[in-house]
């Protein structure tokens, strides 16, 4: 049996990942021709171009660009009709943003546990936190991986409640033949730099409801009117609305990153699909289950370790000594119920009162033991379109170099 790297063996993968620059020529020029215009700012030009080449390339009636995925969400939330105490349900194995755009809008995160198997939000959690109180459910299609839409879109006519998707990770991926973003009320879209589209940071909003789209450009732009003349200081200021409006070099940068989508979610695919065709049959290595019908946007690939010894740090230690670019943690925040902002409602720096709307809320931090066995065992496998075949390769190698070295 091979030595391994952490014991002084060679290592499996010796070479770096392939990481080349993803920003190039087809940005440059957009941008030039944002700079040449020698106007930046707006809601029109380029900002307007990308919303209709993205509306065009999803199938979407309506894209509303702002400045984060953040924001995106909680654009969407209000134009949905979310208003102070109202309560939306996610789960809390997301980025903070979800949950940053409920409390945004003055509403209730309540959080729902994941499925085991999809790693997705769970639709039957999700039904017994539902009250008369429930305004939205964000459903977060974490790592690309697609919910079952077909199930939440029931609840929502079951119901009444709207269906907000989370689409931050998600860029390309379709359900039912369907872009994600497209199948619910509204979908959030987050364009930071990790995203498979980036514009350095910026997000995007859609909707097929023309009302929903009228009250989400509004929101995004202190809710000043664009679209027809208004004179200078006589905007009428309709609602109260914060200012998330993109710039045209944002856009630019965006245009050009969605001309590259399709191959990209083609390649990210072909790089999962060798990690389930080679790596399935490993002991205590359990990938996820893809939702039928769906067709994911990857991110890196979240394998569940099921052993016991050794434990699932030192598996990680070792893969990353062999070279491999490993993870554990699914976002930035393993499981925001247990945060100090959940748990002491923490809303403001500098002091520890709570906003009335959220007083009477309280949380169980182990509410969603899903979402906790998931954070302790998972390893998330490199995920890149840049990544070569040989770093596949090198990166099965060493996959399997470990696992013959603990379990064979």
């Amino acid at each position: 049996m091979e030595k391994l790297a952490l014991h002084g063996g060679p290592k499996a993968k010796p070479t770096s990942y392939n990481t080349p620059n993803r920003y190039g020529d087809e940005e440059r020029e957009l941008i030039n021709k944002v700079i040449d215009s020698g106007r930046l700012m707006g809601t029109d030009g380029m900002v307007a171009d990308f919303e209709a080449e993205v509306a065009h390339a999803f199938n979407i009636k309506h894209v509303i660009m702002v400045t984060s995925g953040t924001a995106a969400l909680h654009v969407a939330l209000c134009a949905l009709g979310v208003s102070e105490g109202d309560e939306v349900i996610t789960n809390p194995m997301t980025d903070m943003g979800t949950t940053a755009a409920i409390l945004a809008q003055n509403a209730i995160p309540i959080f729902a546990d994941i499925d085991p198997q999809t790693r997705l939000i769970c639709p039957d959690s999700v039904r017994k936190l539902i009250t008369h109180r429930t305004k939205v459910i964000i459903t977060v299609h974490m790592s690309g991986l697609p919910c079952d839409m077909d199930i939440f879109m029931n609840i929502s006519l079951e119901s009444g409640i709207k269906i907000l998707e989370d689409c931050a990770q998600g860029h390309g991926g379709t359900f039912g033949g369907c872009h994600l973003g497209t199948i619910g009320h509204a979908g959030g879209f987050s364009m930071n730099e990790s995203k498979q589209m980036s514009s350095g940071d910026g997000g995007f909003v859609t909707t097929n409801d023309d009302e929903t789209a009228r009250i989400a450009r509004l929101f995004r732009d202190k809710t000043y009117v664009r679209d027809r003349k208004v004179t200078r200081g006589e905007q009428p200021v309709s609602f109260f609305a914060p200012n998330y409006r993109p710039t045209g070099l944002q856009a630019a940068v965006g245009i050009a990153q969605l001309h590259k989508l399709e191959a990209l979610v083609a390649r990210r695919a072909a790089i999962v699909k060798r990690y389930y065709n080679e790596l399935s049959d490993l002991p205590h290595f359990e990938l996820p289950h893809i939702t039928s019908g769906s067709q994911p946007s990857y991110w890196p690939l979240a394998a569940q370790y099921t052993g016991d010894t050794p434990t699932r740090d030192e598996l990680a230690e070792t893969l990353r000594a062999e070279g491999v670019r490993l993870d554990t943690g699914m976002a930035a925040v393993n499981n925001i119920l247990r945060t100090e902002l959940i748990q002491k409602k923490k809303y403001y720096p500098l002091t520890d009162k709570v906003p009335s709307f959220w007083r009477d809320t309280t949380y169980d931090p182990d509410s969603c033991p899903h979402v906790d066995a998931l954070t302790r065992t998972c390893l998330r496998l490199p995920v890149d379109q840049r990544f070569t075949d040989e770093d596949i390769d090198q990166t099965i190698v060493a996959v399997k170099k470990v696992w013959a070295h603990y379990f064979e």
